[in-house]
This record gives C-alpha cells, structure tokens and sequence, in this order.
C-alpha cells in the first residue's frame, strides 16, 4: 500500500506540474485535491481546543477513451493505515448508461453524494454520520448501474457490505443500496428522490436504510432536507436536517438543523450556523461554524469550527 501511495503522489505532482493533465494511452489523466485544515473548540464534559489536519484528498481520473475510465481516490493524510477512498473502473456505453466497478461511494443521499469541496457546512448532519447512515461506512466494493435521464436518475449497486478498504467479503451475504431522483427542471439544480439501503451480515442481522431528499438551487438561494428511516435488527430510528443558505457575492451563509432518534432513547439535535468566504469559489474557501448539539437528555456540546479549504 505504502509503493501504492508514493507512485500515486509521483504521478500526481507530475500532472501538476504539466497543466494538471498527462497522456493516457488515447485518452488523458486529470488530478484534483482537496486540503482542509481545521481549528476546533468544543465543550461538553471535556473541552477541546485544537488545531488539527483533517484531510488532504489526491484524486486521478484516467479517461482511457471516450467510454472507459478509472479513478483512484486517497486521503494521504489518513493515520489509520486506509488512505484509499475510491478505486473503480467506469464503463459508459452511452451517454445515459453506466457500470461501475471496484470501490466506491453508495448512492445515499444529496448530503453523502456532494464532493467533499463542495460541502458548505464542516461537518457532515447528524443522519449523515456513521452508523446511522450506513453502518460500515459510505464506500464499499462491488458493482453499480447507473441510468440518467433529462427527467430522472437511477442508480443500483450490490456491495459486500463491509466497508471499504475490507478486500474480501467476510460472509456469503450482500448488500444492495438504490436511489432515484426526479428532475422536475432538467436545467436546475432541483430535485427530489429517494434512497435505500439493505444490508445483511448474518440470517438475524440486518441493516436497513430508507431516505427521502430535496435539493433546491434557485438563483442564489440554496435548500436541501433529506429523512432517513433506520433498522437495524429489532431497533428503529429515525432523523431527519433542513439546511438553507445563501449566495452574496464570495460571502455565503448557511443554517442547518438535524435531529435523530433510535426508539426509546434520547433525541438529538443539532443546529449550526455557518458563514464562508470563497474568494474562489469552492478552490479557496474560508468557513466558520457555531454548533449546538444535544448529546444526550444531560449533556449539550457547544463548539466553533474554523476551516481553511484549498481545492484544485
């Protein structure tokens, strides 16, 4: 993994050096990144108060011709020993047809499917977060068809449902994850859908996951909700955010509320309050959060968030 990572940074800073693009074979190879660098204070129990290197992204897409692909996706800041995010190969057909395979992010929602530089809030809602999103994470390995229509979008994959990075399936089960969405205004960023996911580990073990969403862009008005319904095995939860914000000018706004419940516990709620700065767009982006959440029916956490974004 480690010659992996070093022949990938070589690569990496050499199409960087040449106008972010090499040759490959008859197609051409495209690099993006993602540094953030994070400042945070929270209290609850305990205070903290530090800065901290939260992720550095280096991603490659290979366009081997005008239907074959492969994309490669680290976080070469990641101390867990699983740096790799993605790794698949794309097949598309048509313009309205393709398959995926290898590991990659599952179709689950607006919030899990928007790239990390363009998050507008520094912390994921809390029905975004794992496990009550999915419960081995948002990347997987497996198989994914795809079909996009001016009107609508849909997507199926079939995963071993063990995470990513877990090179073999640790049972005989799999899991499935499904979205569709429907696009009302082809030519607007407004939608609306809904997602699942199925998952099975043993014959008494099962995961299961149902999502609605709504994502409006109208000018510079941004909106988005999304609920989440969860089981797994006997215990039932569910939560649900609605996020708005603002476009003016390189100054954006934004204000989220999320809530979750597992049946017969306590309910958590968050709400955030955002401001940032995008001298260039979401290449450059200053962003400042306050946080109020709810950890418990005793326990609150207050926290300021401050994080520098440099994207290419």
């Amino acid at each position: 993994m480690k010659k992996i990572i070093i022949i990938t940074i070589i690569i990496i800073s050499i199409s960087s050096i040449y106008a972010q693009e090499v040759k490959v074979a008859q197609g051409k190879l495209t690099v993006d990144g993602c540094f953030w660098g994070l400042y945070c204070y929270t209290k609850d129990a305990t205070t903290i108060n530090s800065f901290a290197r939260k992720n550095v992204f280096l991603g490659m897409t290979a366009n081997i011709n005008n239907w074959a692909s492969l994309r490669l996706y680290f976080d070469i800041a990641n101390t867990t020993g699983k740096p790799l995010y993605d790794a698949y190969a794309m097949i598309k057909p048509n313009s309205k047809l393709s398959f995926v395979i290898g590991q990659f992010k599952l179709p689950l929602g607006v919030e899990v499917l928007t790239k990390p530089q363009n998050l507008e809030l520094i912390e994921y809602s809390l029905i975004g977060r794992d496990p009550m999103r999915t419960p081995k994470g948002t990347r997987d390995i497996g198989i994914q068809g795809a079909y996009t229509h001016r009107l609508f979008d849909f997507t199926v994959a079939a995963v071993n449902g063990d995470g990513r990075n877990v090179l073999q399936d640790g049972d005989n089960y799999k899991s499935f994850a499904g979205r569709f969405i429907a696009k009302p205004l082809p030519q607007k960023l407004i939608f609306a859908g809904i997602n699942t996911y199925l998952g099975k580990y043993t014959p008494n073990t099962t995961y299961d996951r149902i999502g609605l969403e709504l994502n409006v862009v109208l000018n510079q008005i941004i909106f988005k909700t999304e609920f989440l319904s969860t089981k797994d095995g006997t215990l039932k939860g569910s939560g649900y955010y609605v996020q708005a914000g603002y476009n003016w000018k390189k100054i954006q706004p934004i204000f989220r509320y999320s809530a979750f419940k597992y049946e017969n516990s306590d309910n958590l709620n968050e709400f955030v309050i955002g401001l940032n700065f995008r001298p260039l767009s979401d290449n450059v982006k200053l962003m400042l959060n306050y946080k109020h959440e709810k950890l418990n029916s005793s326990l609150n956490q207050n926290g300021v968030l401050a994080q520098l974004q440099l994207a290419f």
